[in-house]
């Protein structure tokens, strides 16, 4: 072999060395592109289930806490004065007597819309009273 064709061997090795050496700055952003959107997507989703669960969970705690004033009245032949009475009576959990929000759910017996029970609401993701998101017992 010359001189020439040794050179020329050594050149397109060396060449093919530094283009095998690593991923360039453009493949390595459009791979983080690529996981950031998917990241985006998932989050989303989650996100939404999370604010879905928190309305089962908040309907399911003004159920609780319903069935366990229909519970108290049966028992004691009168309305408790509020939901810590059903609470130190262990008629209700402590845990059920907040929304998933941190709030307390709102009592009030006898109720007006449930005249023969209690009527035990919600303020809702929005933590405002007589909105369109309330969760109420009598609506349940």
């Amino acid at each position: 072999m010359s001189t020439k064709e040794n050179s020329a061997k050594e050149c397109v090795k060396r060449v093919a060395r530094t283009v095998e050496a690593g991923f360039t700055l453009i493949e390595i952003m459009i791979v983080l592109a690529i996981i950031a959107l998917l990241a985006g997507g998932v989050g989303t989703a989650i996100f939404s289930q999370y604010k879905k669960a928190q309305v089962k969970i908040a309907r399911q705690r003004v159920n609780a806490a319903k069935n366990s004033v229909n519970t108290f009245m049966v028992d004691n032949n009168t309305c408790p004065k509020g939901l810590d009475d059903l609470v130190s009576q262990k008629y209700l959990d402590k845990s059920n007597a907040k929304d998933p929000w941190g709030k307390d759910l709102i009592f009030h017996c006898p109720g007006t819309n449930d005249t023969d029970a209690a009527d035990i609401s919600s303020a809702g993701p929005d933590k405002q009273e007589g909105t369109q998101d309330d969760i109420r017992s009598w609506d349940l």
